[in-house]
């Protein structure tokens, strides 16, 4: 009676944990918790969640996968769910403090785990497993790897764009530009504004601003040192973005002049001359297809 008493005890504080705002309170709820249940996953996985503090986050994850060991302490649905929820959570905490191995091994587990679990495709829904993988591999400068990697992913994200271009540029930059040109049209018509929060020429968007532009800039903001792989790829992505920004109208008058002057540098003025006589008006679909269609950025 009294184990049953226990567990009516935790599953109510766990609701009152999944529900509340409150850091402070959620960590005290799952202090809680953890003082009936020692090694309950759930607790662990939320006091984790509420610790800025890197060592002790692995710590806390790392004793709530080993609490998955437990007999009949979840039904194997839920027991696959925090296994993959767990690993994710290692993932991202080793690649914040730039343990690439570590970050690399539980992302790999993660997703191998997923691929084998199809009934956990919704857990990682918006593909964000697989960007840190391919953001991991361009920090481990497996250019090759990227390359087989992309081949075979059938889902064309960001990440994918991004991690294709710049491996392709690493391993060819002198014979491969046309090539890589194309992948920059192909990669910024999937997402036309993140390489301006790239570049710092966008401000961060405030709480008004679309969805959209939030993922954007987050995007940008995990991805963002991705374009400093070389000074040579800087200058091209450079005069790449701003031409389109240009031709796009997302600069304003004053930031117009000093782009003009910074492509000038860039060596894509020429460039630039030729696409405004073709390019008057349309959409950023329309815009980027006639830079590709017209070979910008392939010389």
């Amino acid at each position: 009676m009294a184990d049953k008493n226990k567990k009516a005890r935790i599953s109510q504080l766990l609701q009152m944990a999944w529900a509340t705002k409150s850091r402070a309170r959620i960590l005290a709820i799952a202090n809680q918790i953890l003082e009936l249940d020692p090694d309950n996953t759930e607790a662990l996985m939320i006091k984790a969640d509420s610790t800025d503090d890197a060592d002790t986050r692995v710590t806390l994850l790392q004793k709530a996968l080993d609490s998955l060991d437990k007999p009949d302490s979840y039904s194997q649905e839920d027991r696959d769910m925090f296994f993959l929820v767990l690993n994710q959570r290692m993932a991202y905490t080793f690649f914040a403090v730039n343990n690439i191995e570590k970050a690399f091994e539980f992302c790999e587990t993660a997703l191998k785990f997923e691929e084998g679990h199809g009934n956990l495709g919704d857990m990682d829904d918006d593909g964000a497993m697989k960007s840190l993988y391919y953001r991991i591999l361009i920090e481990r400068k497996d250019w090759q790897k990227i390359l087989a990697e992309t081949l075979r992913d059938d889902e064309h994200s960001l990440a994918w764009g991004y991690a294709r271009l710049v491996a392709a540029w690493m391993i060819a930059p002198d014979n491969g530009q046309a090539v890589c040109a194309n992948m920059f049209w192909d990669v910024l018509m999937i997402s036309p504004d993140v390489p301006f929060y790239m570049l710092g020429y966008f401000p961060e968007p405030d709480e008004n601003d679309e969805i959209s532009a939030h993922e954007a800039f987050d995007f940008a903001l995990m991805f963002y040192d991705v374009i400093s792989v070389s000074d040579d790829f800087f200058r091209w992505f450079s005069r790449g973005v701003i031409l389109f920004g240009l031709l796009s109208g997302r600069f304003d008058e004053k930031e117009r002049e000093y782009m003009l002057d910074v492509i000038d540098t860039l060596g894509g003025y020429e460039e630039y001359e030729r696409m405004s006589s073709i390019i008057v008006e349309g959409d950023d679909e329309a815009v980027i297809e006639m830079l590709a269609a017209n070979k910008c950025l392939a010389e």
